[in-house]
């Protein structure tokens, strides 16, 4: 379902924008954890800006988890593709036991696992690893599961551990799961009153777990908040859904991607799939299972989170999403109310297991209800399908310019880069380069840019006049790194000259770029602050 990406684990994104972005992020987090933890935070981008790992999705449970590759020595592209790979194998698992438990059919299990694995979102959003991260979303609700019928302080853990865990896989489910879980929750809770009591103590465990995970994030997110600001109501107006986005799939779906097009709308392409919806309302109005009281609390609770959530994504269009902006401030820090949809769609594959379970109960004979529930499983995958990607194929050791710079440096303190070209487009590479070296840049790319960037981006205009040069220095910059291989026309060749006559400038060194399809030469300078005669 995801081809050709298993072909490229260790080389190869979707492009050079996010993907980058949160394969160094993943990396800083390894990196800076056993060495520096107190400043996990103050990562090598926009120097001298701190918390700059907080202006965006800062993964910091997926990047823990698979931190130990990273001290193997496995690349930081292998990584960001096994993490990848694992938002659509482990929600689709949760999501399977998650189901059976409910249901005590694996069949129905399987079925509601393949909806919310391989959703058309996902296929939309695949540069996106933030919003690959559900795997712990699936299993909140089991742990909840348990939770109501056992009433054990090891649940409540289990619970808090896993809500904890998806608040810091992506900071913008977090924010959403809070309103979901009162929904959901507390209609199950509502359902037996009498028990709540035995269950006070595991659910306040619960809750200290979350709040004693996600403080420092939240407090580094505020502190980030005072450089970069929030966003607006216009742009939360333009991140919201309408109705018919939730008919409108990935443009690279196979069987509805050009039918259906007009419907979509960046960001807002939230169509999960005609079986789904189907076999979710058979789940609404069908029981299942032994107990018919409790197959309708079930299906209240699960029906009750899917408007809510359905709601919620469309933001001002909607009737809850306002209310919520103008009063708590999480809120403030989200511009498309859209991805609420994931939400929505994992309440529809719980209810799609559930119709499954269904309609499972009322075949008798066991090789025909094998038969439906396989025949059910991939006629969905044939529905999610989607075109096979386009692949960019990066380096996976760094240019030899880098080795150079280092050299140069010796044992002396951590330098601060920059490097030219100066863009969004370029400096994620650049960033992507500075997990094997670990120097602070003055680039740097993100959810927000600081004032300093943006003012820096507005001095270079014209590099590498009096101003650029001074807007650089004033920044400590210790080397500048002049990349060929990323100018256009003859930009590189008729720069280098200039920068060779300059007396604060000292060539260090001038190689090729050493990246497949690209033809240059990187050259790095040492920038001098004393007097050169």
């Amino acid at each position: 379902m995801t081809f050709p990406q298993i072909l490229h684990l260790g080389d190869g994104v979707h492009d050079e924008g996010d993907p980058l972005l949160n394969a160094w992020a993943m990396a800083w987090v390894a990196h800076q954890l056993p060495r520096a933890p107190a400043h996990l935070f103050d990562a090598n981008i926009f120097s001298p800006e701190r918390r700059t790992l907080a202006f965006s999705e800062t993964l910091i449970a997926p990047a823990a988890l698979t931190a130990p590759l990273q001290w193997l020595g496995f690349g930081p592209l292998l990584v960001y593709n096994l993490v990848l790979l694992s938002g659509f194998i482990v929600s689709g698992a949760g999501t399977a036991l998650l189901v059976r438990t409910l249901t005590g059919r694996s069949g129905a299990g399987i079925v509601a696992g393949i909806v919310f694995a391989f959703l058309p979102f996902r296929f939309d959003h695949l540069p996106h690893l933030q919003l690959q991260q559900t795997q712990f979303l699936p299993l909140v609700m089991w742990a909840f599961h348990r939770l109501l019928a056992r009433g054990r302080l090891r649940d409540g853990m289990l619970v808090g551990a896993c809500a904890a865990g998806q608040v810091l896989s992506c900071f913008y489910y977090g924010i959403f799961l809070l309103p979901y879980l009162a929904v959901v929750c507390g209609t199950l809770i509502a359902a037996e009153p009498s028990a709540l009591g035995a269950r006070v103590a595991p659910l306040c465990l619960a809750g200290a777990i979350v709040a004693a995970a996600v403080t420092p994030v939240g407090m580094a997110y505020l502190g980030a908040r005072q450089v970069v600001g929030e966003r607006g109501s216009g742009e939360v107006e333009l991140g919201s859904a309408t109705p018919e986005n939730y008919l409108a799939p990935s443009p690279d779906n196979v069987l509805y991607g050009a039918r259906f097009g007009r419907f979509a709308a960046p960001e807002r392409r939230l169509f999960p799939g005609f079986l789904a919806v189907g076999l979710a309302i058979v789940g609404i109005v069908a029981p299942f299972g032994q107990s018919p009281a409790r197959s309708r609390v079930l299906r209240l609770a699960y029906g009750l989170g899917l408007a809510l959530a359905v709601d919620m994504s469309l933001g001002f269009n909607g009737l809850s999403y306002r209310a919520l902006y103008d009063h708590l401030l999480l809120f403030h820090a989200l511009r498309i109310p859209a991805r609420m949809a994931i939400f929505a769609e994992f309440s529809l594959a719980i209810l799609a297991g559930l119709g499954a379970a269904a309609i499972a109960q009322r075949i008798q004979r066991a090789r025909l209800r094998q038969a439906a529930l396989v025949l059910l499983a991939g006629a969905m995958l044939v529905e999610y399908a989607a075109l096979p990607v386009t692949i960019e194929v990066l380096p996976v050791t760094p240019p030899q310019a880098y080795r150079d710079l280092l050299r140069d440096k010796g044992d002396s303190p951590t330098a601060t880069l920059f490097e030219f070209p100066l863009s969004p487009r370029d400096d994620t590479i650049y960033m992507l380069y500075s997990t094997f070296h670990w120097q602070r840049l003055i680039n740097g790319y993100s959810g927000f840019f600081p004032p300093s960037y943006i003012s820096l981006y507005d001095a270079i205009g014209n590099f590498a006049d009096e101003r650029s040069m001074d807007a650089i220095k004033r920044r400590q910059t210790r080397y500048l790194v002049v990349h060929g291989e990323r100018l256009l026309g003859a930009r590189y060749e008729t720069l280098i000259p200039v920068l060779d006559r300059r007396p604060d400038l000292k060539l260090v060194s001038r190689t090729p770029a050493e990246r497949p399809g690209q033809h240059g030469e990187i050259s790095v300078y040492r920038v001098l602050y004393d007097d050169p005669r």
